[in-house]
């Protein structure tokens, strides 16, 4: 039986170097997302964001929008796209513009505008995609710092912006696997960045907060103050490092060493040196020590905590706020001791995050699909706006006749 599309359901793919996640959901009368269905698919052909097998890639693509096509009786068209690598780079670029060559004028939309595309211009690579920008904040004359400066008088209009840009063969490999399974990427986006829209609240944004997503491979780690992003980095560390260690360290299988690491390690000093875990080797048990696979893993915690210090306290946001807390979603969040020893070394208050439930999936199990749910909100809002967008372009002949010229005497005298 052939299934129709249903223009009206959205997906969101996040492709991660473990699993990849899809969520779909229509919005009800209200524009809320409902259903919301989760489907997972081990990664193939993937890994740290870099593709090195396209076609099983694609393949395992296209296996997963198959079972959500049978759930859904619809078929997919286009999604959004969540990605994460070593090759997304963050950079601050700063541009600046004369208002006026005598005296001076009212900020316009169209000033910021002009402003936001010389950063852009100035800060990207040749060979960069970009994915976001944040303005850090705008100055009047080298003055009064503000993050919207219409109506605001001055000569030299100056921006700050932080870029996120990922290298464009990268993310077109990725892309060129999704369209292979039938599929039209309709936009890309940084993972951390979908995360934080299902984990942080406008409120959390507002006052500041760290967000890490400790990832398979690599973690994300955002700052966020004034509502705005300020900082955003990746870091090479993963739940896939202790696992490694664990497999050399009892001489077993990735997979098994997943689960040892699931279920039995511990992150402390406090562990009792009688308890064990029996490992199955071959035809055989064998015990160990948690106090030692502790103490084997110990190590690479440590570093990838010096890692994180390092990123958190270069940020100017967090000298200006010691107390700032950090939020830590991913598979390691739920590792015991680990958020405990994290607060004791960086100093702040350090708690796991819990993502919106929609529907049957509760707040616990959102979290393991952060960044595909919050893919999920930015595809409805992006959808949203291109509509509005398009709808504000149908305005009659006059007002865009005003427009133009109020423009065009702005640009002149």
């Amino acid at each position: 039986m052939k299934k129709n599309i249903n223009k009206n359901i959205f997906y969101a793919l996040d492709i991660g170097s473990r699993k990849m996640t899809l969520a779909a959901a229509a919005t009800d009368a209200s524009g809320a997302l409902s259903p919301v269905l989760i489907e997972t698919q081990k990664s193939v052909g993937i890994f740290k964001g870099v593709v090195n097998d396209l076609v099983s890639l694609s393949d395992a693509v296209s296996q997963l929008f198959k079972k959500m096509e049978v759930r859904l009786g619809a078929k997919a068209s286009h999604v959004a796209l969540s990605i994460n690598g070593n090759y997304i780079n963050a950079r601050h670029s700063q541009a600046a513009v004369a208002l006026s060559d005598r005296g001076t004028r009212s900020i316009t939309r169209r000033d910021i505008e002009k402003l936001n595309a010389q950063a852009r211009t100035l800060g990207m690579e040749l060979d960069e995609q970009l994915l976001h920008e944040y303005p850090q904040g705008y100055s009047i004359d080298r003055h009064n710092m503000t993050l919207n400066p219409i109506g605001l008088h001055g000569r030299r209009f100056d921006v700050d912006m932080l870029l996120v840009c990922a290298n464009t063969g990268y993310v077109e490999n990725i892309a060129r696997a999704v369209e292979q399974a039938g599929l039209d990427v309709a936009n890309v986006v940084f993972s951390g960045v979908a995360a934080s829209e299902a984990v942080l609240s406008d409120e959390e944004k507002e006052k500041g907060v760290v967000l890490v997503d400790i990832g398979d491979a690599l973690t994300s780690v955002l700052i966020f103050k004034d509502g705005v992003v300020r900082s955003v980095s990746v870091l090479s560390f993963g739940g896939k490092n202790l696992s490694e260690i664990i497999a050399n360290y009892c001489s077993v299988p990735l997979e098994t060493a997943d689960k040892i690491k699931e279920t039995s390690l511990e992150v402390g000093h406090d562990i009792p040196e009688t308890e064990e875990v029996m490992i199955k080797i071959e035809y055989a048990y064998k015990p160990v020590k948690k106090q030692d696979l502790s103490r084997v893993c110990q190590p690479e915690i440590d570093r990838f905590i010096a890692m994180l210090k390092g990123v958190i306290f270069e940020s100017k946001d967090i000298s200006l706020q010691p107390a700032m807390p950090v939020v830590v979603i991913g598979g390691l969040s739920q590792l015991e001791g680990l958020l405990e020893k994290m607060e004791h070394d960086l100093g702040l208050s350090v708690n796991m995050g819990l993502a919106k439930g929609l529907g049957d999936i509760s707040p616990t199990k959102a979290s393991a699909y952060a960044s595909a749910l919050g893919l999920l909100y930015l595809r409805k809002d992006y959808h949203l706006g291109a509509a509005l967008k398009l709808k504000a372009q149908g305005k009659n002949k006059l007002a865009k006749a005003l427009d133009y010229v109020t423009n065009l005497y702005q640009d002149y005298f």
